[in-house]
């Protein structure tokens, strides 16, 4: 919870009482690898903390699943589209990992801003995290090369590699596994 407080007290410049009160609200749940945090077709009434453990979130098309997103610790986690407009979302949040989230609901966080506007600025924090993302990652399919993708998203998740399988990560590049292997070595080799 220490990375949750940094965003209120350092990044935004909250008080140490709003983030006790925001804390209070937050439960714990923990999630098994391959247990989906939401599916596609439900509404996702949370914003989640993550705070071990790793996730992807990814879209399905006629069998074939697209990954759009990770969210490895201290990630913020939602799908947030969803959650904005409270209608069913068409992705699916998978723990690739044992994964633990502490979360706030949807009601809960709005009663919070009628209660104390000061935590609008969370709210606009989370909501230009993923509009930022969101941006930079459909400019990247757009203007950039697969190996640039692939450079952008090893800038944006430190240690990715590490974490995530070539699988996942080719299928979030627009790649297939093989392809991401050849770029990979040919970055190798031109170094």
């Amino acid at each position: 919870m220490e990375a949750l407080k940094d965003i209120f007290i350092d990044k935004l410049g909250m008080e140490m009482n709003q983030f006790e009160r925001f804390s209070s609200l937050l439960k714990t749940k923990t999630f098994k690898k391959k247990e989906y945090l939401i599916q596609e077709g439900s509404v996702c009434e949370f914003i989640g903390f993550v705070t071990s453990g790793k996730l992807r979130s990814y879209i399905q098309n006629d069998g074939v699943e697209f990954n759009n997103d990770f969210y490895l610790q201290n990630s913020i986690v939602t799908a947030y589209t969803s959650y904005l407009t409270q209608n069913p979302t068409n992705c699916n949040i998978e723990a690739l990992a044992d994964t633990e989230i502490a979360f706030i609901t949807y009601k809960q966080f709005n009663a919070l801003i009628e209660e104390d506007v000061h935590f609008l600025k969370l709210a606009k924090y989370i909501s230009d995290i993923f509009f930022i993302r969101k941006c930079k990652r459909e400019t990247s399919f757009l203007k950039n090369s697969a190996a640039e993708r692939l450079e952008m998203l090893c800038k944006t998740y430190p240690g990715i590699e590490q974490q995530i399988s070539q699988y996942h990560i080719a299928s979030y590049l627009g790649i297939k596994p093989e392809s991401l292997s050849r770029i990979k070595l040919l970055t190798y080799i031109n170094k």
